[in-house]
């Protein structure tokens, strides 16, 4: 009697035991294999043959509109006005093919980024750059300029409409090696 009293201890022992592995077997398995990593972006970007458009921060209430056309190289930016959205757009200016020294005639290709940058310095009492830089790259070249917007809080906060140059703050080459035309 007291050795099957031990046998059905033992077998509730092992019965809980294989419950315990396969609840947890259960939870772990039902988790998703490939994690999926989230990344939220509030830009967005497209081309056609001759005009490139992408947009970005410019502050924590308004994004910027980038325009860049190909044949001519001019580069806009435009922030709708959010106190008034009857009143003029802010619109700040550049021509890319002057910053990349490109011939007009040698057909440049162009691409067209907008990434988010929070600058640390450069502020004075009215105004600090925007939260983005807009890059131009001639894929052609293999050349990049990088503008930054001089953003005026204080006239934005009264709704009063801005303009002016955009600012090349980096250039470089994205190519290493000088590509031979045929």
């Amino acid at each position: 009697m007291r050795r099957s009293r031990l046998s059905g201890i033992w077998i509730g022992f092992a019965m809980g035991g294989l419950c315990g592995v396969a609840a947890i077997a259960g939870v772990l398995l039902s988790r998703p294999t490939n994690a999926v990593l989230e990344i939220p972006v509030q830009a967005s970007a497209t081309r056609t043959d001759t005009m490139a458009a992408a947009t970005g921060d410019i502050d924590s209430s308004a994004d910027g509109l980038f325009t860049l056309d190909f044949l001519t190289g001019d580069l806009q930016c435009y922030v709708i006005n959010t106190r008034n959205q009857q009143a003029a757009p802010s619109v700040f200016r550049a021509n890319a093919m002057g910053d990349l020294q490109i011939d007009p005639t040698s057909k440049p290709q162009f691409m067209l980024l907008v990434g988010k940058a929070m600058f640390q310095g450069g502020r004075t009492v009215n105004a600090r750059p925007a939260n983005s830089v807009v890059y131009v790259i001639d894929s052609t070249s293999g050349n990049f300029v990088g503008y930054g917007i001089p953003w005026q809080e204080n006239q934005a906060s009264r709704g009063a409409p801005q303009s002016g140059a955009l600012i090349p703050i980096t250039r470089g080459s994205a190519r290493n090696a000088m590509i031979r035309e045929p």
